[in-house]
C-alpha cells in the first residue's frame, strides 16, 4: 500500500467527517431557529383584512372539528368570538357557555399565594414543613419550588371519592413520593398542597378565598363547581361524541387545579386584569411569573419572551390561552370536545399567522 494511497483515503476521511459535522451543525442550527425564532417571526408578519384572519381561522377550527367557544382579540379589540359544536344535545356552544378551566385555575392559585405573600402571611422562601411537616424533604422544599414545579413532589395516587377540601390536601399529603433530583416535573399536587395552604392561612374555603384575595374592579363570573342543569355549562365529550359521565367529585377534587367553570371572555378578562395591574402590583406579578432555571412555568402559566401560555385537559374539556405581555393580543380557545389535535398548538398558531404581538 502506497503512501500517496494512504494519504488520498486520509483525505477523504477528512472530507466525509467535516460533511457529517456540517450537516449536523446545519441540523441543529435548524432546531433552534423552530424553537426560539418562530416567535421572532410571529411579531414581523403582515396581517391582511379583518375578514381573511377570520375565515382563515374558522376553516381551521372547523376542519379539525373544534368543539367549544373561540375568542381572539387584536389590539384590545375583538376579532373573533364565537361558539362551535355542540354545547349538548340540544343547544349549540355560544359566546356565554361555560367551561371547566381545567389547570388554567392553578394561575388563580398562584395569584392567591402571591397576595398571602403581598399581606407579609407567606413568603417564595417558605418551607413546605411550616404546614406539611410529614411529607419528605418539606423542609427543604420553598413556595417558589411548588408555584415552579420544581419541587420533586409527585402524586402516587388519586382520591376516587368525594373529600372535603381539608382531606383533599391531607390525602396528597400522605399520598405522595419526593425525589428532589427531578428537576423541573409537571404535577398538580404542588397546587394541591398550595390550596391547602391558602385555606389554613384565610380559614375561608377556596372559592370564599379567590372572592377576598383576588378582587377585582370588574368582577369576572367563576362557576365554582358544574352545575350541569344549568344551561350555560357545556357538558363534555369524549372523541367518539358521547358524554362523559363526569361525576361531582372529579370536579370536588380538582379544588386549586381545575374546579372553575368559566365563558372564554371572563377567562380573558381575568388574565388581562392580571398582567395589566389590577389585582396585583406590577412588581409583585413579575415577582410571581419569576422562572428558575431549566423551568419556563411560573405562577400557573408558561412562560415565553412574547407571550404568556395556560393550558389544561380534564374529563373532555380542553382550555387554551395564549396571550402577549399586556394582553392586547390575546387567543382563548375553551373546548369541550377532544379534536383531531390539542388546542394547546392551536392558540400558538393564530397567534403566528394572525396577530401581531406588540410587546
Amino acid at each position: 500500500m502506497s503512501y500517496w494511497w494512504k494519504a488520498e483515503m486520509g483525505a477523504k476521511k477528512k472530507i466525509w467527517f467535516w460533511v457529517i459535522v456540517t450537516l449536523q451543525v446545519i441540523f441543529v442550527l435548524k432546531m433552534v431557529h423552530d424553537t426560539y425564532f418562530n416567535d421572532r417571526w410571529a411579531t414581523r408578519y403582515n396581517v391582511r383584512s379583518r375578514e381573511t384572519v377570520v375565515k382563515n381561522i374558522n376553516y381551521a377550527l372547523e376542519s379539525n372539528d373544534f368543539s367549544g367557544t373561540a375568542l381572539v382579540i387584536r389590539n384590545h379589540k375583538v376579532l373573533l368570538h364565537k361558539g362551535y359544536g355542540q354545547q349538548n344535545a340540544s343547544r349549540k356552544n355560544g359566546v356565554d357557555t361555560l367551561y371547566n378551566i381545567a389547570s388554567i385555575e392553578k394561575s388563580m392559585t398562584s395569584v392567591m399565594v402571591a397576595k398571602l405573600i403581598q399581606e407579609g402571611k407567606l413568603d417564595y422562601a417558605t418551607k413546605l414543613a411550616e404546614f406539611y411537616p410529614s411529607i419528605p424533604n418539606a423542609k427543604n422544599i420553598t413556595i417558589r419550588n411548588m408555584l415552579t414545579m420544581t419541587s420533586g413532589l409527585e402524586a402516587a395516587s388519586d382520591p376516587e371519592k368525594t373529600l372535603s377540601e381539608k382531606a383533599l390536601a391531607n390525602y396528597y399529603a400522605k399520598h405522595v413520593v419526593v425525589d428532589p433530583r427531578k428537576g423541573w416535573d409537571y404535577d398538580a399536587i404542588n397546587f394541591h398542597l398550595l390550596a391547602g395552604i391558602i385555606t389554613q392561612l384565610t380559614h375561608q374555603s377556596y372559592s370564599a378565598s379567590f372572592n377576598t384575595l383576588v378582587n377585582l374592579k370588574n368582577q369576572v363570573n367563576v362557576m365554582v363547581m358544574p352545575d350541569f342543569s344549568n344551561p350555560q355549562v357545556a357538558v363534555s365529550y369524549h372523541k367518539n361524541g358521547q358524554p362523559f359521565a363526569n361525576p361531582r367529585y372529579v370536579y370536588r377534587n380538582e379544588i386549586g387545579t381545575g374546579s372553575f367553570f368559566m365563558t372564554a371572555g371572563d377567562l380573558y378578562r381575568y388574565f388581562s386584569a392580571l398582567v395589566n395591574g389590577e389585582i396585583l402590583p406590577m412588581k409583585t406579578i413579575k415577582e410571581l411569573f419569576k422562572t428558575v432555571p431549566h423551568s419556563v412555568y411560573a405562577g400557573g402559566v408558561y412562560h415565553n419572551k412574547l407571550y404568556y401560555r395556560g393550558h389544561g385537559i380534564l374529563q373532555g374539556y380542553e382550555p387554551s390561552i395564549i396571550f402577549n405581555k399586556k394582553a392586547g393580543n390575546a387567543v382563548v380557545l375553551l373546548g369541550n370536545r377532544r379534536g383531531k389535535t390539542t388546542t394547546m398548538k392551536r392558540p400558538i398558531v393564530f397567534i403566528h399567522w394572525s396577530i401581531k404581538l406588540h410587546i
